[in-house]
């Protein structure tokens, strides 16, 4: 990295790096995840149901950052590996709740120690005393996506 790099070189530089960072992780996720017969859009919905609790399906798309005709179709491939639940509300009978069965969450805590153990091991590649800010970087720039996307959703 060159001081003299220009701020559109440095977006560039940041788009590869962010792209590649991307990839990996997917990739990752797909290969590890996917083996276990649960795709990465229902690992990450059973991680979601895990961490939230039960959900309706506009909530759990938020959630996901996916729409919610989409959550619909993975909520299905749950539903019939059992991993997941409806349940009416009781409040109003024309929304419905998404829980995780107890398979699920058994599904979800499997899969979840080794996505925990892979990550202790990418977390070792930095130095102790530099792990807080590397983590504090990343909560930024979750923070500043999150504030472009919806940006970008008010506008669409």
């Amino acid at each position: 990295m060159s001081s003299k790099e220009t701020f559109d070189e440095q977006v560039l530089r940041f788009h590869h790096e962010i792209v590649e960072l991307i990839k990996k992780y997917q990739f990752r996720d797909r290969n590890e995840i996917v083996c276990c017969g649960v795709s990465v859009s229902q690992c990450y919905t059973l991680e979601t149901l895990y961490r939230e609790g039960s959900l309706t399906m506009n909530r759990l798309a938020g959630k996901l950052h996916l729409s919610v005709s989409t959550v619909t179709r993975v909520v299905e491939h749950l539903v019939k590996k059992q991993l997941v639940r409806r349940e009416k509300d009781p409040h109003d009978r024309r929304f419905h709740s998404i829980r995780l069965t107890d398979k699920g969450q058994q599904m979800y805590r499997a899969s979840w120690q080794n996505i925990f153990e892979s990550e202790k091991t990418i977390l070792h590649h930095f130095p102790a005393e530099h792990r807080h800010l590397l983590i504090d970087m990343l909560a930024k720039l979750n923070h500043s996506v999150g504030q472009w996307q919806s940006c970008c959703t008010r506008k669409g």
